[in-house]
């Protein structure tokens, strides 16, 4: 019998480390600059408004609405066989406009998908040291 295929799993660096161990503990984090207040994600050596380089991770919400998607109907990689289709999703973080994460939706039908649709985080265990952030539709 053939081992099951993985999907391809995130690979922190000193910059994001943060940010996934957050994940881990089903948070969701950005990295904020104490001199502007500014939320950036990616997480950057500097932050993208003032240049000031006193940053620090926060927790947001997890509410988001959808900004952008595209639909894969072939998988990306084998670990996505059992997933299609799979929606890559551009999602915009409620705590500042233009806040922006690319993810996936889980559990959303093709045929409701619009933009501005309010969606939460959803994180998925996947082994004992990482989890994946993914974002659902939010129910009312």
């Amino acid at each position: 019998m053939a081992p099951a295929t993985e999907r391809p799993l995130p690979l922190p660096d000193p910059l994001s480390q943060p940010f996934w161990d957050a994940a881990r503990a089903h948070r969701l984090c950005v990295q904020a600059c104490l001199q502007c207040n500014h939320l950036a994600y990616p997480p950057e050596a500097a932050c993208r408004k003032c240049g000031g380089s006193d940053l620090h991770f926060r927790d947001v919400s997890g509410r988001a609405t959808l900004h952008s998607w595209t639909v894969l109907h072939d998988p990306p990689s084998p670990g996505f066989q059992d997933r299609l289709p799979v929606i890559l999703a551009v999602v915009e973080l409620e705590e500042q406009k233009g806040l922006l994460l690319s993810t996936n939706l889980i559990d959303a039908a093709l045929e409701t998908l619009r933009i501005n649709l309010p969606l939460e985080a959803w994180f998925e265990d996947v082994g004992n040291d990482c989890a994946l952030i993914q974002f659902r539709v939010r129910e009312a």
